[in-house]
């Protein structure tokens, strides 16, 4: 059963990623590809991808982090499978393990139903930025 979702970081929304799912502990996003998103080879930037997959991992840890904290990236690791042929791009993550300061997710990507690149994330409670 899916769950309210979170609004989009300013980042997130710049690169044009969209929650599609979310429930705890779960996060499907994607991106749909422009112009934009590709390196000087004509193909993804893998920024994107990286990008892609911390925002979903972000998401997911969103569902199950103590309300009114807030988290962080704290390590993130991302192993290119194969480059995207597709039009979009989907990232599935899964928050495994729980901790009362540390999350830790894991992150599959996929274009045309297959898997482009793999992701381990660790996310860490933080308190707020103070502006000014």
């Amino acid at each position: 059963m899916s769950i309210q979702k979170p609004p989009l970081s300013p980042y997130g929304e710049f690169i044009g990623v969209s929650i599609d799912d979310y429930a705890e502990g779960k996060a499907t996003c994607s991106v749909v590809l422009e112009d934009h998103h590709l390196n000087n080879g004509g193909r993804v930037h893998g920024g994107v991808l990286t990008s892609l997959a911390d925002t979903a991992a972000g998401a997911a840890v969103r569902s199950v982090r103590p309300p009114g904290k807030f988290s962080a990236t704290t390590d993130l690791a991302t192993a290119f499978v194969r480059p995207p042929t597709g039009a979009t791009l989907v990232a599935k993550a899964e928050v495994v393990h729980v901790g009362r300061q540390l999350f830790r997710v894991e992150i599959v990507i996929f274009s045309e139903k297959k898997l482009v690149a793999k992701t381990n994330a660790t996310f860490m409670i933080v308190e707020p930025l103070q502006k000014g």
